[in-house]
């Protein structure tokens, strides 16, 4: 992939990762050229974090912003010209420059890389990979699903970057934390990172479930919990 290209922008209200699956539906008229444009070239555009609670006047980020090129790998073309798109995310990139005059924003970006490093991550990612399976346990109970069997499961790389990237995009944190996230370029740092904060909503997460059952119960099952 070259360093720099030029390639249409969605500014959107979300983080998109490399690695990770983003549905979108496609209506304004547009971006519903963006996609025809796309669909008959090489499929990949960018997408980039937009507060729209911040921009009201203008759509274009800053210079220097960062977002996530993506590549289309399913379309569904509704017979009213919308579509629904499945994206696969690709590469980070830094916003270079705009381009001026055509139909949809385009801009010129720069594709970075995390920081090379050789640390050995061996542990750290098994953590990981263990705490999201705790973790999407409780979640399935608290919503009173079965437990899924490995195949229901999401097959998580063993690399440590594409590792960090993937669980990041399964966070139900602040948007504002996934992007922080998403512009780290230390592999460790970002991994840990996840770390504490599946630790965080597994707790937590934990908590509501043993609420829930006690309510269930009217409160008496016992002692009380204790919440440290």
């Amino acid at each position: 992939m070259d360093a720099h290209r030029i390639i249409p922008i969605f500014p959107l209200p979300l983080v998109q990762f490399p690695g990770a699956v983003t549905p979108l539906h496609i209506f304004e008229p547009r971006y519903r050229q963006m996609v025809k444009d796309l669909v008959a070239g090489d499929k990949t555009f960018g997408i980039i974090y937009r507060n729209d609670e911040i921009m009201l006047e203008s759509e274009r980020l800053p210079l220097g912003s960062i977002g996530c090129a993506v590549e289309i790998a399913v379309q569904q073309e509704l017979p009213d010209g919308r579509s629904n798109i499945l994206c696969v995310g690709v590469s980070r990139f830094h916003l270079v420059g705009y381009i001026e005059g055509e139909p949809y924003i385009q801009a010129q970006i720069e594709f970075f890389d995390d920081d090379i490093a050789f640390d050995d991550l061996s542990n750290e990612v098994q953590q990981a990979k263990s705490l999201f399976v705790r973790l999407s346990a409780i979640i399935r109970k608290l919503r009173g699903e079965k437990d899924a069997d490995d195949e229901a499961m999401p097959d998580l790389p063993d690399d440590p970057q594409a590792l960090s990237f993937i669980l990041a995009a399964y966070l139900d944190i602040d948007v504002s934390d996934k992007q922080d996230l998403l512009e780290m370029t230390d592999t460790s740092l970002r991994l840990r990172e996840v770390i504490r904060l599946l630790e965080e909503l597994a707790d937590d997460y934990e908590k509501r479930a043993l609420a829930n059952q006690l309510s269930k119960s009217n409160g008496h099952a016992g002692h009380m919990p204790k919440f440290d």
